[in-house]
């Protein structure tokens, strides 16, 4: 009888224990919503979500001192794209741990300089340092070639939240042909993007 209890109890405990997990993982997917959820007039549209592969807890980033660790919780890959086109913005949302936050932050920042050194990449100086609540910073290419054109962070300190914003190049182009036309289509987007972040955490939408 004592060795059925136990088994009992050690089979309620792990029930607890699977129960308080989902409720955890369920409460951060749900975090993700302001992120995932956004419709901005005029577009571009969110296509596709995906979470982190499974067991991924971290990625590197390259620096002018080296590689750095940026460790994660949880992240979410979104899509964007303007209908009947390419897609227009790779977003990463990441989840950071309270314990490496900031030095995660700076190895981030350290990153763009290493991308500014080694291409032909031009920091945007234009750009607000705050925008919405989030700390910005990016840079562009200086041409309209290759894969990427623009590289952006947004840093909500509050919820430790990183979001990188790779914004992609068209071929052939359709929604822009000079740099120019792509930079006012990239500002149309932080600043939708970033206002629809905002209502959301509020409870706006």
């Amino acid at each position: 009888m004592k060795s059925y209890r136990k088994v009992c109890a050690l089979a309620a405990a792990f029930a607890l224990i699977s129960v308080l997990a989902f409720a955890q993982k369920d409460s951060r997917s749900a975090s993700f919503t302001p992120y995932t959820s956004c419709h901005m007039a005029g577009g571009p549209n969110i296509v596709d979500v995906a979470p982190l592969d499974p067991g991924i807890k971290s990625r590197s980033v390259q620096t002018l001192a080296g590689y750095a660790t940026i460790p994660m919780l949880d992240g979410r890959r979104i899509m964007f794209a303007y209908p009947g086109e390419d897609y227009y913005a790779n977003v990463k949302v990441e989840f950071l741990p309270a314990a490496s936050y900031a030095d995660s932050k700076a190895a981030l920042s350290d990153n763009l300089d290493y991308v500014l050194a080694s291409g032909d990449s031009v920091r945007n100086y234009k750009l607000k340092p705050k925008l919405n609540g989030f700390d910005m910073e990016g840079i562009d290419r200086s041409k309209r070639k290759g894969g990427v054109l623009g590289m952006y962070l947004m840093f909500d300190d509050a919820t430790r939240t990183v979001v990188t914003i790779y914004f992609l190049n068209q071929e052939p182009p359709k929604r822009f042909t000079t740099m120019e036309e792509y930079a006012a289509l990239r500002d149309h987007f932080l600043t939708g993007y970033t206002t629809c972040i905002c209502a959301g955490l509020r409870g706006d939408h």
